[in-house]
Parts: C-alpha cells; sequence; structure tokens
C-alpha cells in the first residue's frame, strides 16, 4: 500500500512538472526574439540538474518537488522585469500554483526558496538551487553559453561588449560563483577550474586583439600602405610643383635680365636707339611685363609659407585641426603635443583621423602651388604670343 503511494505521488509530481514546463515554454514564446540564453531549454537544463542534485542528496519527494518547482519558475520574470526578476517570477509562481490549487503551504515554501540568498549556512534546499543555477558555469558547454548571454543582454540592454570587456566579466563570474554542496563540487568544481584557466587566457587573446584593433594592425599592411602611398605622393607632386617653379623662375629671370641689359645699354650707347626701334618698344615691354607677372606667380607657388592660423586644442579635438604638421605643433606646449601623439599611440580612430587631416591639408597647398603655377604658364605664353604677333605685325608694317 505505501509503495503503491509512493508511485502516485512520483506520478502526480511527474505531471505538475510537464505542464509547469509547457507553462514556461508559453510564457517565454510571448517575447518578440526568442531568449537565447534564458531560455526554455536552459530552464529544463537547471531543473534537470536541480532534480539530479535533490535525488544525489536523498531528499524526500516533497522536498525535491519544491526545488524542481522553483527551478522551473526561477527566470520566468526575467523579460518582464530583468533588474528585479524574481519578484516577478514570484507573482508567476504563485498565480500558476493556486490556480491548480496547490496546497498554501508548499507555495510558500516555493516563494520561500525562489527569494532565498543562497550561502554555506543555507538549507539545504537552497543550496541545492543555487548549485543548479550555476552548474553551467562548470561544464564545458559554459564558453557558448557565455556567448548567448552576451547576445542576450546587448539584444535587452541595448549595451554593446567589447571582446576584451566581455571576456574579463565572464572571468569574474568564474571567480565568483561557488558551489555550495559537496555533491556539485565533485561534479562540477574540476571543469570550472579548467574554465577558469581557459578565461584567463581568452582575457590575453581579447586584449592583444583590442589593442590590434585600436593600433590598426588588424589591417595587416593595407591602411599603411594606403597613407604611406598618399602622403609619398603629395611629396612627390610638391617636388615636382617646386620643380617647375624654379623652371619658371630661371627663364623669366634671364630673360628679365636680357631685356633689362640690352634696352639700358641700347639706351645709353646710341643716340638714335630709341627713335630708330621705338617700334619695338610694344613687343618688348609685353615680354617684360609678362615675364615679371610670371616669375611673380613663380616665386609665390614656390616661397615656403608655414602656417599662420593659431592652432587650439578644441580645434584638434573636434577634429578640424592635426598637430602632425610642423606648422600646428610648434605652436602648442610641449606637454600639450606629448600627450596628444600619447592618444593617437592608443586609439586607431584618432590616429588615422589625424593623418587623413594631414593628408587633405597636404591637398590644399598643392592646390595653391598648381594653380600659382598654371597660372604663371598661362601668362608666360600669353606674354610670348603676344609678343611675337605684336613684333611681327609691327616689322611687316614697317617694312611692306
Amino acid at each position: 500500500m505505501e509503495r503503491d503511494t509512493v508511485k502516485t505521488g512520483i506520478r502526480q509530481n511527474k505531471e505538475l512538472l510537464d505542464t509547469v514546463s509547457t507553462f514556461i515554454y508559453s510564457l517565454l514564446s510571448r517575447f518578440d526574439g526568442e531568449p537565447v540564453f534564458h531560455s526554455w531549454s536552459h530552464t529544463k537544463e537547471v531543473s534537470d540538474v536541480a532534480l539530479k542534485l535533490a535525488r544525489q542528496h536523498n531528499l524526500d519527494p516533497a522536498q525535491t518537488e519544491i526545488i524542481a518547482l522553483a527551478a522551473w519558475f526561477y527566470y520566468s520574470g526575467y523579460f518582464d522585469s530583468p533588474k528585479d526578476y524574481v519578484s516577478k517570477s514570484v507573482e508567476n509562481a504563485r498565480k500558476f500554483l493556486g490556480d491548480r490549487s496547490y496546497p498554501e503551504e508548499r507555495i510558500d515554501q516555493v516563494v520561500s526558496l525562489l527569494k532565498a540568498k543562497a550561502s554555506p549556512d543555507s538549507e539545504i534546499s537552497a543550496k541545492v538551487l543555487h548549485d543548479a543555477i550555476i552548474s553551467y558555469k562548470g561544464r564545458k558547454r559554459f564558453f557558448a553559453k557565455a556567448e548567448l548571454l552576451r547576445l542576450e543582454r546587448e539584444n535587452l540592454f541595448g549595451k554593446s561588449y567589447s571582446d576584451h570587456e566581455w571576456e574579463k566579466i565572464m572571468y569574474k563570474s568564474l571567480l565568483n560563483c561557488t558551489f555550495l554542496t559537496d555533491v556539485a563540487r565533485q561534479e562540477f568544481q574540476s571543469r570550472k577550474n579548467r574554465n577558469i584557466s581557459k578565461q584567463r587566457k581568452l582575457i590575453y587573446d581579447a586584449y592583444k586583439t583590442t589593442v590590434r584593433k585600436k593600433t590598426g594592425k588588424e589591417f595587416g599592411r593595407g591602411v599603411d600602405t594606403l597613407y604611406r602611398a598618399n602622403f609619398n605622393n603629395h611629396i612627390r607632386l610638391s617636388s615636382i610643383a617646386d620643380g617647375k617653379a624654379n623652371m619658371m623662375i630661371s627663364i623669366n629671370t634671364i630673360i628679365l635680365s636680357v631685356i633689362v641689359t640690352l634696352s639700358g645699354a641700347g639706351f645709353t650707347f646710341s643716340s638714335t636707339f630709341m627713335v630708330q626701334n621705338f617700334r619695338f618698344v610694344l613687343p618688348i615691354f609685353i615680354l617684360l611685363v609678362g615675364s615679371l607677372i610670371s616669375v611673380v606667380f613663380a616665386i609665390l607657388s614656390a616661397r615656403p609659407n608655414v602656417t599662420s592660423h593659431e592652432v587650439s586644442m578644441k580645434e584638434v579635438e573636434r577634429g578640424e585641426s592635426s598637430l602632425l604638421f610642423f606648422g600646428n605643433f610648434i605652436q602648442v606646449p610641449l606637454n600639450e603635443f606629448i600627450d596628444y601623439l600619447g592618444r593617437l599611440k592608443k586609439s586607431q580612430k584618432k590616429l588615422y583621423d589625424s593623418m587623413s587631416i594631414d593628408l587633405y591639408f597636404l591637398g590644399k597647398v598643392l592646390q595653391r602651388k598648381y594653380r600659382l603655377l598654371q597660372w604663371s604658364y598661362t601668362v608666360f605664353m600669353a606674354a610670348l604670343i603676344l609678343s611675337v604677333i605684336s613684333f611681327s605685325a609691327i616689322f611687316f608694317y614697317s617694312n611692306f
């Protein structure tokens, strides 16, 4: 008779837990996007471990049932109130069990277990539930579970974690969790210790990855080559512009020297030169003025130009200027310049942004150089054409 009563109790216990399982599944299905960590499968895993630990401690069926119910309801209020999910879970448990005429005394025991703060001095039920909840930290699947927890938190709270930040959070979580029952320690502690060791390595790997991201090393040499090639092209184009400017300066100064020398000599030694050759003054004057204007533009193009605008650190922080150019950084105190370079070494974005700003203003300098050169060549070409045309017109007019 007693054996039949036990079997009936076990059957009723299983039917109740199956009903709770179905209820929790429907409860979690209400949320947009399936929960990836605090899911039905994770809750079932916690409940299974709780049942296993309770039986290994030879707890009576009633106490085992209370633990299993608490395990099923523990995370039921998580998505309604993530910051105070226990209160919502208690509410869910009371309503569900009350609607099914579950004994009030046992409902109070389930609620008390949900609210309990487990410690080494707690009752065995609280210890078993606590160990079941953290049991995943002592399994191989911990790292897969950790990634699911990260994804869930990012979706739920809208907060992003860097790899290094998250690995440190998980490492701290492993260190702070302690199994309270002997059975759980025997089954999960060894794997938890190995997980801690592996987590330390993951922190170091994540740190190296973070450093590579901040310094740009994860891109390989592609980005460095891009900037190096562009800076070299700008320097080469600047050298070409200076070479062209020097050529125009040389040509025009020679022309100016010859015209001034010959004209001065002619006016000095021949009294009839002015009268006889007055008709050729116009082409000479056009060539003289054209060469003068052309050489002025060429000199302006080749003339060194240091920034006269005073650069402030506020402009640098806003990304409006860069201290990589000597004309800018000589205007700020030494300690601010050193701090600026220190920040560049730690941040990939700031480093490449500063290089981009510097590259942009180098382009501005090149634009000015080539615009002045264009005017120099244009004026020189126009002066030559007008001078030749006027000389030819005067020559043919006076001789035919």
